[in-house]
């Protein structure tokens, strides 16, 4: 049978719109999900913090995982989300686990540095106290101005400070604009937030020292016990977040149990809380708020 070409050219034309369907071709593809990072709780992609600055924001997740069960935070920086921040960041948040299990109680503080674009994604358990309105105030009172002055670490910590406040009921104390006063009132917060950053820094430099002085003094005792660099990690963020009498303050007898289960002993500590906030979190179903800068 010999075809018209109009019936072949309408044949054709099918066939490349099945071929299009097959092959799951589109205008645009959805960006990767990278992997969460190996150890801490910030992945910077976008190589916007020095690594103190990643080290100091993590390290603060993990003191607030040690006292409290009712967030779980993350931080992601990225180049290009490449579509949707929304989606990208509930794509982000549900295949990392941000969270603990049955509990809904993650929150991805994630930003586009390409696109200025900003998003706080929370899971359904945590909007019980954080809600929509809330995770709107950090970004628009907390994330935007920073961001827009390229105070990226300063704009994460007190974002993630905010977010743990939220969580536990509480919320921020509004202060009144004095304009008389606000010329000095402005040079002594000026110097007050720098020592409460400077403060939380060198505690964890202090900390950090501890650790290492710990290891060190294990594997001389003990020339076969030798840690990788993950393991190391993970004791420092151990013993940062368990400082009481029951900390175990030896890395010969916490290696053995922190192979046994890295989530418990890599940070945090009773009640089930832990300093990673990977832990099969989910409930993501596009709770949060979103801005840009």
């Amino acid at each position: 049978m010999i075809r018209s070409g109009a019936e072949l050219r309408t044949a054709m034309a099918g066939g490349a719109l099945l071929l299009l369907a097959l092959t799951g071709c589109s205008d645009s593809e959805p960006a990767s999900i990278p992997e969460p990072p190996a150890q801490g709780n910030v992945l910077d992609l976008a190589e916007v913090l020095t690594p103190a600055e990643e080290q100091e924001i993590s390290s603060l997740i993990d003191e607030r995982n040690a006292s409290t069960d009712a967030a779980r935070v993350a931080v992601l920086l990225v180049e290009d989300a490449d579509g949707s921040i929304e989606d990208y960041a509930r794509d982000v948040a549900t295949s990392w686990g941000v969270g603990d299990d049955g509990a809904d109680n993650g929150v991805l503080i994630l930003a586009d540095t390409g696109e200025r674009e900003l998003r706080v994604e929370t899971a359904d358990g945590v909007r019980e106290q954080f809600s929509d309105g809330d995770a709107e105030d950090v970004v628009t009172d907390v994330l935007e101005p920073a961001f827009a002055d390229e105070e990226y670490a300063e704009g994460l910590i007190e974002a993630v400070d905010q977010v743990y406040l939220y969580a536990e009921g509480g919320e921020p104390v509004p202060e009144p604009v004095d304009w008389v006063l606000f010329g000095s009132v402005a040079g002594v917060s000026t110097v007050v937030v720098g020592g409460i950053i400077g403060w939380v820094v060198a505690v964890s430099r202090r900390r950090r020292r501890e650790a290492d002085e710990e290891i060190r003094a294990a594997e001389q005792a003990d020339p076969q016990l030798r840690l990788t660099e993950q393991q190391r990690n993970a004791y420092r963020s151990y013993r940062y977040g368990h400082r009481g009498d029951d900390a175990i303050t030896n890395p010969a007898i916490w290696l053995p149990l922190y192979i046994a289960n890295p989530a418990l002993y890599s940070g945090g500590g009773g009640s089930g809380a832990s300093g990673s906030s990977y832990n099969g979190g989910g409930g993501f179903t596009g709770g949060g708020a979103s801005g840009s800068y």
